[in-house]
């Protein structure tokens, strides 16, 4: 399950309070499921590119999924000084994160993310790719909006009954 996620998307901060918790209870938590996130900041978003870039810069302390939950949660509210007490919040070293954050280095990251979304005809958040991983990405369907758990949970399930037909048999040769 792939997610393009813009971090002032209301959608997206809709999603993550009210579906993606059971999604990770059920299916990422349990190994059923491998979660990615992308990054998608929408142009109309002015502080969405920032926000990307302090989760990434957050990351190079082991701490990109927790600020992001925080960035996520207050959607509203992520003008550079927010962000700067979310990450002082959850006690980033601020002199290192400050640094990142300035210098741009996720931003071609960031932009790459984007540029593969546009390509996939995605151009609105939250969108999900769910399917099977390939050496390319993965290979599924696209899924735009803050859908319910019910939606994912059948498409998951679909997924498991295919692998379940196309895995080879005990027993039998593979040609």
């Amino acid at each position: 399950m792939v997610e393009f996620t813009d971090y002032q998307c209301p959608f997206c901060r809709q999603f993550h309070q009210a579906t993606f918790s059971e999604i990770r209870k059920k299916y990422i938590d349990t190994g059923k499921v491998r979660f990615v996130s992308r990054d998608l900041p929408l142009d109309f978003h002015n502080n969405a590119f920032k926000a990307a870039e302090a989760a990434r810069c957050a990351g190079e302390q082991n701490q990109f999924w927790r600020l992001r939950d925080v960035l996520v949660a207050n959607a509203a509210k992520l003008a550079p000084d927010d962000i700067v007490g979310y990450a002082q919040g959850i006690y980033l070293d601020m002199t290192a994160f400050s640094a990142c954050v300035a210098s741009g280095r996720f931003k071609q990251a960031i932009e790459k993310e984007a540029a593969e979304a546009n390509g996939l005809s995605i151009s609105g958040t939250p969108s999900f790719i769910i399917g099977k991983t390939t050496a390319d990405g993965v290979d599924g369907i696209v899924m735009v909006g803050a859908q319910p758990f019910a939606v994912f949970e059948a498409r998951f399930k679909d997924l498991e009954s295919q692998n379940k037909v196309d895995a080879p048999k005990p027993g039998s040769a593979n040609r």
